[in-house]
């Protein structure tokens, strides 16, 4: 592995392609690629210069993460250790049917930005869409309304790297909001710290509860089974249009199948998500100013969605309630408690420390988590548990081929 911190991050397998190498290295012309069995992934980076490298790696998640907890002893209470620093806790929905419907898990995140925009009026919105030529893949877009939101809601269960079109807010005339994974934010976070344009536009940075990131190959894969090939598919929605929704696949004739969520990412999670989200300790979005998710714990109570909703920040907190004041969603207080009650995903702070360990044992790059407290959340699950996640880990690595160095520019 080349001596640069970040090769050595592409090459071991813990890149999340978020965009980062791309927005700071484009003026060297490092683009993103889908890499269909991998994930997104940066091209061009071998041939940066060391200083724009280092730029780099400063921000990247695979290099590292810093929680705004960094510093702060732990929280004795358990759930609090899981969910991380928020200044307000809330549980609801959009307050738009449309949108609510249409969205994941209620629709908060996709309500929220059409309030900056309409509202506060913040110039766009940075976030994901389906790509129209690829269905199967995401394309980072930018928003300016309602229609432009609603017409791209609801999660994306394939590589997406917002981090890239961070110049569009950068070179704006006013505030902006990006919208992104929890290891998009916390590139996002790192950046504006290098870029004071950047700083001053980011208006408000939005995230959702995200399980990891499965690649491509694996919508392809699901839409096979549904008896649709590359060429047939016209578009792809994992979910929504009620919640949780189904994985829907349209073909160019107009013919439609469909798997159900569970079915869907049951698949898509076992198979196919990338080495850096099976070690991601903060799954809630610790560096954004609001994260959302779903509220599993109230699955049976409504069938159009109903969200957690975390303001990690005290501008997320005036956003949220501004919001509730507006009329774009509808809350209820709620707490770290009912968060852990409503998301499994949680757990995975408890094994990263086992995971980690195993990752240094293989010889590859081991992230640095600041702030997650990661040594007093392994406690919790015990020594034997401990043992065994690490050892389940080795044997996976030794597996799958970890230990051979990852192509940054694809196979």
């Amino acid at each position: 592995m080349s001596t640069h911190p970040l090769d050595a991050v592409l090459a071991g397998h813990m890149c999340s392609g978020c965009g980062a190498c791309a927005y700071l290295g484009a003026d060297g012309g490092v683009t993103m690629r889908d890499v269909p069995t991998i994930g997104a992934r940066p091209v061009g980076v071998a041939a940066l210069p060391i200083e724009v490298k280092d730029r780099i790696v400063a921000a990247c998640p695979g290099a590292g993460v810093r929680s705004p907890a960094s510093g702060r002893p732990a929280p004795t209470d358990r759930d609090e250790l899981l969910v991380g620093p928020a200044d307000a806790i809330w549980e609801g929905w959009a307050a738009d049917p449309e949108v609510r419907r249409r969205a994941s898990s209620g629709g908060i995140v996709t309500a929220l930005a059409a309030y900056c925009v309409e509202r506060l009026g913040m110039r766009l919105v940075v976030h994901v869409g389906m790509e129209p030529t690829q269905p199967w893949t995401n394309r980072t877009i930018t928003s300016h309304d309602r229609a432009g939101l609603l017409a791209n809601a609801g999660s994306r269960y394939a590589p997406s790297s917002p981090v890239e079109a961070l110049r569009l807010i950068e070179e704006a005339d006013g505030p902006c909001v990006f919208v992104g994974k929890p290891c998009d934010v916390a590139a996002v976070a790192e950046l504006r710290k290098q870029r004071p344009a950047l700083d001053r536009n980011l208006g408000a940075v939005l995230s959702f509860f995200c399980a990891g990131t499965p690649a491509s190959a694996g919508t392809l894969g699901l839409a096979s089974t549904l008896g649709f090939d590359e060429d047939r598919i016209a578009s792809v929605r994992y979910r929504g249009d009620g919640w949780p929704g189904r994985f829907r696949v349209r073909g160019r004739d107009g013919q439609e199948a469909s798997l159900s969520y569970d079915e869907s990412w049951g698949a898509l999670a076992r198979r196919h998500r990338q080495l850096r989200c099976q070690v991601c300790p903060d799954g809630l979005g610790e560096l954004a100013d609001v994260t959302g998710g779903d509220a599993w714990h109230r699955r049976e109570e409504s069938p159009e969605g109903i969200s957690v909703v975390l303001a990690r920040t005290p501008l997320g907190r005036r956003l949220v309630e501004g919001a509730a004041e507006a009329g774009y969603v509808e809350l209820t207080e709620s707490d770290a408690h009912r968060v852990v009650a409503a998301q499994g995903l949680v757990r995975r702070r408890k094994l990263v420390a086992a995971r980690l360990t195993a990752l240094g044992l293989l010889g590859l790059p081991v992230p640095r988590f600041r702030g997650f407290h990661l040594w007093r959340a392994a406690r919790l699950i015990g020594p034997v548990k401990f043992v065994r996640e690490m050892g389940g880990t080795l044997r996976r690595g030794l597996a799958r081929g970890y230990r051979r160095p990852e192509s940054s520019e694809g196979p």
